[in-house]
């Protein structure tokens, strides 16, 4: 219930500060350390997903990738298909902030893979293409970037028509290429085209986006009147908006073409624009893109001393770029080693709290809950791979009796030891488990049938021979245990691992009914036959009843 009601504020705190994502990722990290305090997996792996987007919608490229990165190495391991798709989209995002575009493809296509054929996928496919697209752009390659991106917006028009947002970006992205071809008049058309789609949507730094390359497009095309119109337009919406970071190298393009126009002003008022930006920001590439328009006004104005330092100190700041590009790698690549390392301790310690919860406190061995576990795992390995599955159930002989003369606490001695004996023949294949009181069952995964009972016998003989003094077991004065063991051959039969645990537990019974310190093999015959047989100590051979 504790991890349902996190869970559930995980998501609260999303809701409700989805429009401030500042104070969205202050509260997740307050419920990241109770996720991991509670050992919630799912919870941390959500979180770091939800504050992977925080830092990206605040403009934070360089950080998104370790939260990311921690987010995905848990949900690779859990069924959330849907967040696991979206995880390895914003690590295509964080790969494509530092010009790593081809890990962003590889990252998105891994998110296609996630996604394909579900019903729920989390992102929508034309997303993660889209985002593919854009990284063929951002490397130079057009034609190919421009082939996805008409793909994109054609799908989307016919899916979704009221989806007014991804039709207007589809669209742009087709512009873009289109541009960057050479091509003007089309990048124009598919602008034009989308404007009905414009016109549904509030004012936004997708709107002003838009507009943006709208103006460019109309200043390629030599109409100049209203390219200045869209300028305009285009500067007022981007004085609303925090982060227009994303077309600021159109804003350059832009005061280019105003520049060649001797349209001054306007040039300048970009310019304004960019200075504020990257004031704010400190980024060394907006500082390039303001100090280079502020360069060519300069030039353009006849003030070329000033013009002659702005060059300057942009060859500083190219030098710098290279540098913090490098240091940005090198961070990343840190920042995802340091967050490899923390997720291998929280599974570490996730592991061992389950393992501790799985375990019977007084001897260590599985509870019952585990035994199910592990037994379903060996049922499914035997039915797939054509293998033998057995069980051996054994009880403390006279027990009651012995906790009556010796005490709980001898008895609790005694159910140590006997664990300790079966725990010493556990291996891969072999399991045991404390199935209640003084009864231990082991569940046996392709063991030959004279091995299987060979295990049996070794462990009775053990037990009987430890000195373990016992005066009310009629047998021998010392402690002793009966034995039941089944082995089930699941190609000829079919049979489950309940039946399993039956067919041993009536081998024990039959071996008590005999008189106890006993080993007795259930055989499994047709037509729902059985019979047993007698495991001697002598030469180890079997006395067939």
């Amino acid at each position: 219930m504790k991890k349902l009601l996190l869970r559930d504020q995980v998501d609260q705190v999303r809701e409700e500060y989805k429009d401030d994502p500042f104070r969205c990722a202050q509260e997740l990290k307050k419920l990241l350390k109770t996720a991991e305090q509670e050992a919630d997996v799912y919870s941390v792996a959500k979180i770091n997903l939800f504050l992977s987007s925080c830092v990206f919608e605040q403009g934070r490229r360089d950080s998104i990738l370790a939260y990311a990165y921690k987010a995905v190495s848990i949900l690779e391991n859990l069924n959330d298909y849907s967040l696991l798709a979206r995880g390895y989209n914003l690590m295509g995002i964080a790969y494509a902030g530092q010009g790593d575009f081809q890990s962003a493809i590889a990252s998105y296509n891994k998110a296609l893979r996630v996604i394909r054929g579900r019903k729920k996928p989390g992102i929508r496919r034309e997303s993660l293409l889209n985002n593919i697209g854009d990284s063929y752009y951002q490397m130079g390659a057009y034609q190919k970037s421009l082939g996805i991106a008409m793909s994109c917006l054609s799908n989307c028009r016919k899916k979704n028509p009221d989806n007014h947002r991804a039709i207007v970006l589809y669209g742009i992205n087709v512009s873009d290429c289109y541009f960057s071809l050479g091509e003007y008049h089309k990048a124009k058309e598919v602008l034009d085209d989308t404007r009905a789609d414009v016109d549904c949507l509030p004012n936004s730094i997708l709107v002003c986006g838009y507009y943006t390359r709208l103006s460019g497009v109309l200043y390629a095309i030599g109409d100049a009147e209203n390219g200045a119109k869209y300028s305009d337009l285009m500067l007022d919406m981007a004085g609303a908006h925090c982060d227009s970071y994303e077309f600021h190298h159109v804003f350059d393009r832009i005061a280019s073409y105003q520049i060649e126009i001797g349209d001054i002003n306007r040039a300048r008022r970009i310019s304004d624009a960019l200075t504020r930006y990257s004031n704010l920001s400190g980024h060394t590439l907006d500082l390039i893109i303001t100090k280079r328009v502020q360069a060519n006004i300069c030039e353009a104005v006849g003030d070329r001393d000033r013009a002659f330092t702005l060059h300057k100190e942009l060859n500083v700041l190219y030098e710098k770029r290279i540098l913090e590009q490098n240091a940005i790698q090198y961070e990343s690549q840190m920042s995802v080693e340091s967050a490899g390392k923390e997720i291998e301790r929280l599974m570490n310690r996730i592991r061992l709290t389950e393992e501790k919860a799985e375990r019977d406190p007084l001897t260590g061995l599985m509870n019952r809950s585990a035994l199910t576990r592990v037994s379903a795992a060996f049922y499914q390995d035997a039915v797939s791979h054509g293998k033998k599955l057995g069980g051996i159930f054994l009880d403390i002989d006279y027990f009651k009796e012995y906790n009556d003369t010796y005490g709980h606490s001898a008895g609790d001695l005694a159910i140590k030891f006997i664990a300790g004996v079966c725990q010493a023949e556990e291996s891969a294949n072999v399991r045991f488990a404390r199935y209640g009181g003084d009864e231990f069952f082991a569940i046996v995964l392709g063991c030959q049938d004279k091995d299987l009972e060979a295990l049996a016998l070794r462990i009775s003989e053990k037990i009987r021979s430890s000195g373990y003094e016992h005066v009310k077991n009629p047998n021998s004065k010392r402690l002793t245990v009966s034995i039941g063991v089944v082995n089930v051959d699941l190609k000829k039969s079919e049979h489950t691992v309940q039946d399993v645990v039956k067919y041993a537990d009536k081998a024990l019974y039959h071996a008590k009914d005999r008189g106890k310190d006993d080993v007795f093999v259930y055989h499994v015959m047709p037509n729902s036959e059985y019979s047993y047989s007698r495991i001697s100590t002598d030469s180890f051979r079997f006395d067939q009843e």
